[in-house]
């Protein structure tokens, strides 16, 4: 998900700065990007994978928690479990899920800023040159941009870097986690209302729709005759 708002970033940045080079996000570029996108997701996948797999010391730290919380017996469901430290306090291996993890999605954010920040110095810089039109369509993809980043950040990666790293600075919590997802669950349509909202062009069609759904009603004339098209 950050890796596909890391290649918008990109995409904006470089229509700014480099038309030539934004070209190549279209036609058959747009796969090359959705591969980095996909192999970004797939490098976490993978982490996941091979660093949460359970083992009996990992089943037996979390049992007494699964079954106080949950209500559920560990080792009769399906789970992922990251135990950073092992008993003699020792770094366990899957810690490197943590780092490597942490690190994949710190790289996405550091191109969001990046280019963020050369977009605002583009934009202050050479806007003077601009038409007016174009200098306010492009701010307004530019305050969409941060809202598509702002808005997963609270509902999702903030929370879900609480959760992973809690263990690690040997924090406990007895709580569900599961409104995490459900959270995210909100951003595609947040996503999409950031663009209908902030975008002049965008936000007239959908008023345009809006109307074609909702049409206004016509109102009788007293003698019942004729219909008059409510203006107002």
């Amino acid at each position: 998900m950050v890796s596909l708002i890391a290649v918008q970033f990109l995409f904006r940045y470089y229509t700014l700065v480099n038309p030539r080079i934004a070209k190549k996000f279209s036609g058959k570029g747009v796969g090359v990007w959705l591969l980095y996108s996909f192999f970004c997701g797939l490098v976490y996948g993978s982490l996941v994978f091979y660093f949460g797999q359970p083992d009996e010391y990992s089943d037996e730290y979390m049992k007494e928690e699964m079954i106080q919380t949950y209500g559920l017996a560990v080792d009769e469901i399906p789970r992922i479990l990251m135990i950073p430290y092992d008993s003699d306090g020792s770094i366990r291996i899957n810690v490197l899920f943590l780092i490597l993890g942490g690190l994949d999605v710190a790289v996405q954010y550091t191109i969001i800023i990046y280019c963020g920040l050369r977009m605002h110095i583009v934009m202050t810089r050479e806007f003077a040159r601009c038409s007016i039109p174009n200098k306010k369509l492009q701010k307004q993809f530019f305050r969409a941009l941060i809202v598509q980043t702002v808005v997963p950040t609270i509902l999702f990666v903030f929370p879900a870097l609480f959760v992973l790293f809690c263990p690690l600075l040997d924090m406990e919590m007895h709580f569900q986690t599961g409104w995490i997802y459900a959270a995210l669950s909100l951003y595609p349509p947040i996503d999409s209302l950031a663009f209908m909202i902030l975008i002049s062009e965008y936000r007239r069609v959908t008023k345009e729709l809006l109307k074609l759904i909702f049409p206004d009603k016509p109102r009788q004339v007293a003698n019942g005759s004729a219909t008059l098209a409510k203006t107002g």
